[in-house]
């Protein structure tokens, strides 16, 4: 099941939103907040598959939050949920999933789980509803070269902005090539990615 979290400053936009995601049995909201400050201690220690997010919040908004998140974890998979249209294109060029305006419809929200359906990518052999697994086969597509130096500086512990500058690449290609070599593993986050190149010995 995807884990998820939802962010925003009104108690009733959250309340809403948990409810039209729990008729929905392969997605589990694993933690609402009213503040993104701490949204984002909480995915610093735990696993997300996927953030609802508000844009509109005191201090901390919903697009600085998703850069965060995505620099954590760039599997992560962002939705941006607001009352207003003005952000669209600057949500996409974050790589957003979907742009929701509330209030947010059960209809419309079906629309963007089809398309987490076809996005999110899980470890082979973990159960799950709604025809969110892969076989274990699937996961050997063979990575380019520059996905294996990425995924070698990420065995090292480098942070995205580190590997950029080793390869003298954006950060944005970075979070690219990281996106692919998890689509290709199977996997979700680094942790998983070095324990399955090993496995799969992706850089021999």
């Amino acid at each position: 099941m995807l884990r998820a979290i939802i962010v925003d400053d009104e108690e009733l936009s959250i309340k809403w939103l948990g409810k039209i995601l729990s008729e929905n049995d392969d997605v589990d909201v694993c933690r609402t907040f009213l503040n993104a400050s701490e949204a984002y201690e909480y995915a610093r220690s735990n696993r997300i598959d996927l953030a609802f997010l508000d844009i509109s919040m005191p201090e901390l908004g919903g697009m600085a939050l998703a850069a965060l998140l995505q620099d954590l974890d760039a599997a992560i998979q962002v939705v941006f949920v607001t009352a207003y249209d003005d952000y669209a294109l600057q949500a996409f060029d974050l790589s957003a999933l979907d742009y929701l305006i509330k209030p947010v419809t059960p209809q419309r929200m079906a629309k963007t789980l089809d398309r987490i359906r076809g996005r999110i990518r899980l470890l082979p052999g973990e159960p799950k509803a709604g025809g969110l697994t892969r076989d274990a086969d699937d996961t050997r597509e063979k990575l380019t070269e520059q996905e294996k130096r990425v995924l070698r500086l990420m065995a090292d512990g480098l942070a995205n902005k580190e590997i950029a500058r080793k390869l003298n690449v954006t950060g944005e290609t970075v979070k690219s090539h990281i996106k692919n070599v998890y689509r290709k593993l199977g996997i979700s986050n680094r942790v998983q990615a070095l324990q399955r190149a090993g496995q799969l010995k992706a850089w021999d």
